[in-house]
């Protein structure tokens, strides 16, 4: 099945391919193709992109490949920061060289302006030659507000079909709605080096990067991993935490805890290590750290669209991840190993921690088909290498900046004056 048709199956359908709703949208299959690049000389309106570009986040990290590669492909291009939080991204010193130079650069005073944030806060610019929201959502819906916000934009630019399915479905109009994917920057993920050192001597290691909240799957994760393998098994998992929602490390640890002798019924003492990583990293040392790691895997119930995988993807590292939502538009059976789920409305817990997800659905993935996807990797060290390989290269055809900007080239040259 091409890759757009794929995508467009996921939010009707669960793993077992039981319709769960029906949802009847039109959209221009040229709009949601994937096509290896085929980049010459591009022509660019001006462009104003005002991002969150110094967060530590999926939102920041996204903007600044999208910056930095319209910036080699000749656009003239100007930035504006959003500050969201104190929090600052370790980027390499050239990077933030050119991040500095662009966000000095005066804009040109017709330019088209990308406001790249959170759907509730788009706005357009009163003389911009034209007003573009880059946003995301996790789930089935949109929150209150967000479909009138991107109904007020010229264009609204989504990760993947997944999006562009529950946007429109939340009243978005489907003529604003665009597929531009995430990109990434290969020469910046090299395999080949050092891995980080780690406080484990194990011979095997998963390892999970995010951002601690429900959605992120990680009791899913703990109760896979801890019931699948034996505490004298030579294997850890790894979990390189934050928390935006303001949860201390002790917290983390007490939630942890909680949930392993109150929900599975386990003694910490008795279980294979579970080692949490929350100390900043700069971005070397997290490359190192993936280095470090034998499978990335997180079986979160919902993303906008997961640039984690997609770097752990790009590290030849064999990635094991929920098979809905975004991150489906750069994952497939081909690809990286994809988690059963059914589609269920957010718990009570979760709302709670994050009210905004009350009353919408998303995934809820399968333990039992996590702990068998955990366990082949460990057993089949092989398998892993040459799926990681496999994973690199999809990325390159499909996500590389020479891929990508030529989508962002055909979004952006009708606004091409002259």
């Amino acid at each position: 099945m091409p890759i757009e048709e794929r995508e467009r199956c996921i939010l009707g359908r669960n793993h077992d391919g039981k319709e769960l709703s029906t949802i009847s949208i039109t959209f221009e299959p040229a709009a949601m193709s994937l096509q290896a690049p085929s980049v010459t000389a591009l022509r660019f309106p001006p462009i104003l992109w005002h991002a969150p570009l110094r967060d530590p986040t999926g939102y920041a990290e996204e903007a600044r490949h999208f910056l930095f590669a319209l910036h080699a492909y000749g656009a003239p291009i100007a930035a504006r920061e959003i500050r969201w939080n104190d929090r600052v991204a370790g980027v390499p010193p050239h990077q933030e060289q050119l991040l500095q130079q662009l966000l000095l650069k005066p804009p040109h005073p017709r330019s088209v302006y990308v406001l790249h944030i959170l759907g509730s806060h788009l706005r357009p610019a009163p003389d911009a030659r034209a007003s573009i929201g880059r946003t995301m959502f996790e789930t089935d819906r949109l929150p209150p507000g967000w479909a009138e916000a991107c109904n007020r934009m010229d264009a609204v630019w989504v990760p993947s079909a997944f999006n562009r399915e529950t946007f429109a479905f939340a009243g978005v109009k489907p003529e604003k709605l665009r597929v531009v994917p995430g990109l990434i920057d290969l020469d910046q993920y090299n395999p080949q080096g050092s891995p980080l050192a780690l406080p484990s001597d194990h011979g095997f290691h998963f390892l999970a990067v995010f951002d601690w909240s429900l959605r992120k799957g990680w009791d899913v994760l703990i109760a896979a991993f801890v019931e699948e393998f034996r505490p004298d098994e030579d294997v850890a998992l790894l979990l390189r935490v934050h928390s935006s929602l303001g949860y201390t490390v002790p917290q983390i640890y007490a939630q942890i805890e909680n949930f392993l002798v109150k929900e599975l019924g386990r003694d910490p003492a008795r279980i294979p290590d579970i080692l949490l990583l929350d100390k900043s990293l700069s971005a070397s040392e997290l490359l190192a750290l993936y280095r470090a790691a034998d499978c990335y895997v997180l079986p979160t119930r919902g993303e906008g669209w997961g640039r984690p995988f997609m770097e752990a993807m790009a590290m030849e590292r064999p990635t094991i991840a929920t098979g809905w939502s975004g991150m489906t538009a750069f994952m497939n059976a081909e690809n990286s190993l994809l988690i059963d789920y059914t589609l269920q409305e957010v718990s009570e817990k979760a709302a709670a921690e994050i009210p905004t997800f009350r009353g919408h659905r998303w995934a809820e993935p399968s333990c039992a088909h996590l702990r068998q996807l955990m366990r082949r990797v460990f057993e089949d060290r092989q398998f892993g290498k040459e799926l990681g390989a496999k994973a690199r290269a999809y990325l390159e055809t499909y996500f590389s900046p020479a891929a990508v900007v030529e989508i962002l080239h055909r979004e952006l040259l009708p606004f091409v004056e002259g």
